[in-house]
């Protein structure tokens, strides 16, 4: 889940829930502005206030963040990334906190049909090499419910479900280092610091927070079962080890999760 400051101040409690649900949490700025129409100093603030509150709140400090509308250049990059942020950026949108808005109004048949045109791109090869990452959102009732509904249809259609840490193979996703996610192939952070991955690999956690993945093609077509997505653990002693996979059970699986043939990345 990707946390407004200013909401993180507001709603403490909600904040930490997240974290016990067994959510990512990412930075996404503290007052929701176009980051490239604000000074350095400005956008510097942006993100550091954010993350400053949410470890505050939560006790973790992210190492990732996203844009708000996408707004990013390479003077913002420069910025997120001396601050140990990596961005993350979105190729599809669900759109669907436009439902209602603009004239003529944004119908629930227009959201699903930008959620059927991803699963579409499983069948027509978009995703034989490199998976995609989609944008939804937490809004309201319903968001939240297009969620659930599609749901179950992309995790048929996409071979892998995993969060957003491990599909860049980021398998400690905090400064922290006491909370652990499984990498792309869903070995435990212990194993994955022991073996090499034939179909993975990541170069991350370096002083800038830079990273590259690569990850396995998908076949592109509609896969039977999928790997699921594992719930990170949090040790006393700040030590990794595993959890077994999350079901779609409950609401708050949608806020980070990553759905790939490669990978298709979904996030509020």
């Amino acid at each position: 889940m990707f946390y407004i400051g200013s909401n993180v101040m507001d709603w403490p409690l909600q904040a930490q829930d997240a974290i016990t649900d067994g959510h990512e949490i990412c930075v996404h700025t503290w007052s929701h502005n176009y980051m490239t129409a604000l000074t350095t100093e400005q956008a510097f603030a942006e993100l550091w206030y954010t993350r400053k509150a949410v470890q505050l709140v939560t006790g973790v400090t992210p190492m990732c963040w996203r844009p708000p509308f996408g707004d990013i250049d390479d003077r913002i990059r420069t910025i997120a990334q001396a601050l140990n942020l990596t961005s993350i950026l979105w190729q599809s949108d669900s759109d669907d906190w436009r439902i209602n808005t603009g004239i003529p109004p944004v119908t629930s048949a227009q959201i699903d049909a930008n959620y059927q045109n991803v699963i579409n791109g499983v069948n027509n090869g978009t995703y034989n090499e490199r998976g995609t990452i989609m944008l939804t959102h937490e809004l309201n009732n319903f968001t939240m419910s297009e969620a659930i509904k599609w749901y179950p249809m992309l995790k048929a259609a996409f071979s892998k479900l995993v969060p957003i840490a491990s599909a860049y193979n980021l398998t400690h996703p905090y400064a922290e280092g006491n909370i652990s996610y499984p990498d792309y192939d869903g070995n435990s952070a212990a194993a994955a610091s022991t073996s090499a991955s034939g179909s993975s690999s990541v170069t991350a956690a370096s002083a800038t927070g830079s990273m590259k993945t690569s990850v396995a093609a998908g076949s592109g077509t509609a896969a039977a079962t999928t790997t699921g997505s594992a719930k990170p653990v949090q040790t006393a002693a700040g030590a990794t080890s595993a959890a077994s996979p999350l079901s779609l059970g409950s609401v708050h699986l949608l806020g980070t999760m990553v759905i790939g043939s490669a990978a298709l990345s979904w996030f509020c």
